[in-house]
């Protein structure tokens, strides 16, 4: 029955006489680890199939094994990987020693889609969505997003037409080399790296935010003296004031409103619209679990003097968020044309466009 997909994974392991082995040893791994032994499967240990990979491992006392190795000390395994790398399934195929490739599509407990639940109880709030995005492609990419939130199926995001390239890739917003960005959630600079090779290195502005102290560091390091990059470490939200640092095992920092520990680190929390009140902005990405709409809220002056071309990601939260999105956006009663798409086959990578109707 396909509603128990995830579920036939962790019987079949359990089943199964062959040592489990999980590809990679990053953050996610570290999360499949849990996982797995909240259902009591024991795991033999981790590997990496490339020398580029030990850039992600994470430092412990765990000997991470190399491909090679596990061939020559075993008979048959089966291998355990994240979401996003259904590519191992087929990668690792060769490999005759290797019983079957699992691909566990969501291993971060914080991030939950619509539940079956959610789906029969607001099929007029998801009719509602539909009708305000502007292509087949975006009906097609939220079906098969509840399909998997549903199913916990990844191989419903394994088709094209709902994919794009990379977040800047989307044809409709016509990237030029004279963009002023706002990147919010800037991370280390993955999204600028992404933006400056979508435009051979010219643009206009770059405006980039990242809360976590630890991460802005690095950010900070790798563009804090470019000239036309501006660094902002602080959070943004709807309103002016402060939040903390929540990590909770998870692959990224994220803004909680609750204090968990003394040691909790305390972010001021700003608004797009005080920050940038002065600039003119051309492109608003924002990547930021939880807050998405929090943060777009605090931008609606900013929107409405600049309508800058959007690129949301609306899948990273715990609850479904996208209709209360999209109807924010809608009632702005600007020029904009709405589609989703995925920015990569993984459940929380999710994106919410919004471009020009005029263009």
């Amino acid at each position: 029955m396909i509603l128990n997909h995830l579920e036939r994974i962790y019987t079949e392991l359990l089943r199964s006489p062959y040592p489990v082995f999980i590809w990679g040893a990053g953050s996610m791994s570290e999360e499949i680890i849990s996982r797995l032994e909240e259902r009591g499967i024991s795991y033999a240990g981790r590997f990496i199939t490339t020398e580029a990979e030990n850039s992600h491992i994470i430092p412990s006392d765990e000997v991470i094994f190399s491909l090679k190795e596990l061939e020559m000390q075993h008979e048959k395994i089966n291998v355990v990987a994240g979401h996003g790398h259904y590519e191992k399934i087929t990668d690792l195929k060769p490999y005759s020693f290797i019983n079957k490739v699992y691909v566990i599509p969501n291993p971060y407990l914080q991030y939950k889609g619509p539940d079956l639940e959610y789906v029969c109880q607001n099929q007029d709030r998801l009719n509602e969505i539909i009708g305000q995005l502007a292509d087949v492609e975006s009906q097609q990419a939220l079906e098969r997003y509840i399909a998997v939130s549903i199913t916990n199926d990844i191989s419903y995001l394994l088709y094209p037409d709902i994919c794009v390239n990379g977040m800047f890739d989307l044809k409709e917003l016509n990237i030029t080399d004279s963009e002023s960005l706002v990147d919010v959630g800037a991370w280390e600079g993955d999204t600028i790296s992404r933006f400056l090779k979508c435009t051979d290195n010219k643009f206009r502005k770059i405006f980039a935010f990242e809360p976590d102290p630890n991460i802005f560091k690095v950010l900070h390091n790798r563009y804090g003296n470019h000239e036309n990059i501006s660094l902002y470490h602080c959070g943004l939200g709807e309103r002016n004031g402060e939040l903390c640092i929540g990590r909770e095992n998870t692959q990224s920092a994220f803004l909680t409103s609750a204090d968990g520990s003394p040691a909790s680190e305390k972010i001021p929390i700003k608004t797009l619209d005080d920050v940038l009140a002065e600039e003119t902005v051309s492109l608003l990405k924002i990547s930021v679990p939880f807050m998405f709409l929090d943060i777009l809220k605090g931008s609606r002056n900013l929107l409405q003097k600049n309508r800058p071309r959007l690129i949301i990601n609306v899948a990273a939260d715990d609850r479904f968020l996208l209709y209360d999105t999209v109807k924010w956006i809608t009632d702005l009663n600007l020029p904009y044309k709405l589609v989703l798409r995925f920015d990569f086959p993984m459940p929380t990578r999710l994106y919410l466009y919004a471009y020009s109707a005029t263009l």
